[in-house]
């Protein structure tokens, strides 16, 4: 008999991995955190392109084996955080995470794009995206990846990811917190046996997590990416879950949303355990909302570009994150990403600039300019890396 599934309490009792706080997670703090911590559960199963380790920690002692990977892409760091939240779970001994470590085996390679996490980009350093590179396989890290992947009969795949702050859910003025995808295995979009595993996994997670973040979770578009690895993934018959961590409101740092990340990877662990046929319940996963680019970080409403115009125009800004040498936590810079009628776009945050006209700082150009930095005067009010201060408004 199995226990009694009740996502309200595990939100309540969520506990955080204390040693990350950050959303900039520090490759050599992350390696000599595991090795310390999971020192006999870790295993180097490679090296990155400038030889940084590679580590895959190894939990459980079911018969079925499940194979979760971390920021192939280097910017995106939710999957890791909350990868190190549920090991700390799985640890309690509760009685969830005890049926879980019973039927399955955990293989969860941590930080796959080491190189690409520690300067915060996308690519690893060699500037290919991994994420593409499943067929050529011409960076070290996918080599990595697909000899893990053959060395034993996987039953379930996690490809963990981040999205952009754009992302809301088609047709309403809410941002994508979570998104997720059953991955194509064909152009023609074919539901597949072993899509509908993954299908009827992800409808369970939307009903648990919907109870708690309503209209923020959106299904991720399920064209078919020849390249990618979690279409191949499903071609080899390994039903493969995306999850993606978006954006929560004044969340930048991504701490809520690490939370609901973490209680849907525990979500899908469970329903995976307690569940004869996966793909029960499927249905449900196409009425989840599709995921959308529907928002901007900020948007500045009718605004005049000079004195000599009476039209209004939008302004939208939106945030560039980086990484600085010796901090612990990125960095936001806001930058000018669009101008005109933005009305059917959506602001994380929205200003009536009720008229007022756009002077840029020390620029020559009379007219604001796409791409530059955000600091600029809407008349009285200064506006600074993209917020009015409002001191001086």
């Amino acid at each position: 008999m199995y226990a009694e599934f009740k996502i309200f309490d595990l939100e309540e009792n969520f506990e955080l991995e204390e040693n990350f706080k950050n959303r900039y997670v520090n490759p050599p703090m992350l390696f000599n955190f595991l090795l310390k911590n999971y020192n006999s559960l870790i295993k180097e199963v490679g090296k990155s392109e400038m030889g940084k380790p590679i580590y895959k920690v190894t939990i459980g002692k079911g018969n079925k084996n499940i194979l979760i990977w971390t920021q192939m892409h280097g910017n995106e760091t939710t999957g890791t955080l909350s990868c190190l939240d549920l090991l700390k779970f799985l640890e309690n001994k509760n009685s969830i995470a005890g049926q879980i470590l019973n039927e399955f085996t955990l293989d969860i390679i941590f930080m796959l794009n080491p190189d690409g996490a520690e300067i915060w980009t996308r690519r690893n350093i060699i500037s290919i995206d991994i994420n593409r590179d499943f067929l050529a396989a011409s960076s070290v890290e996918m080599q990595v990846l697909k000899k893990i992947a053959n060395e034993k009969k996987y039953d379930l795949a996690f490809n963990l990811h981040d999205q952009r702050t754009i992302f809301g859910l088609e047709g309403k003025k809410e941002p994508a917190t979570l998104a997720f995808l059953s991955p194509s295995e064909s152009i023609d979009r074919k539901i597949t046996h072993t899509r509908k595993k993954s299908m009827g996994l992800i409808a369970d997670i939307y009903k648990e997590m919907t109870k708690l973040i309503p209209n923020k979770i959106s299904r991720f578009s399920d064209e078919f990416y020849p390249r990618s690895v979690g279409d191949n993934f499903q071609k080899l018959d390994i039903p493969t879950i995306l999850f993606e961590g978006g954006h929560y409101p004044n969340d930048y740092y991504r701490k809520k949303t690490r939370k609901y990340f973490t209680l849907s990877l525990i979500t899908a662990l469970h329903y995976a355990t307690i569940k004869k046929e996966w793909e029960a319940g499927y249905e449900l996963y196409e009425k989840i909302p599709n995921n959308s680019p529907s928002f901007y970080d900020i948007i500045y409403r009718n605004v005049r570009l000079c004195k000599e115009k009476k039209e209004t125009v939008d302004i939208a800004i939106q945030y560039t994150e980086k990484i600085i040498m010796g901090d612990e936590e990125i960095s936001f810079v806001a930058k000018i990403e669009d101008i005109g009628d933005l009305s059917l776009m959506n602001g994380h945050e929205e200003i009536d600039a009720q008229g007022r006209c756009i002077l840029i700082k020390d620029s020559k150009d009379k007219f604001a300019k796409i791409g530059i930095q955000a600091d600029f005067n809407l008349d009285e009010w200064i506006i600074l890396n993209g917020k009015k201060l409002e001191e001086f408004a």
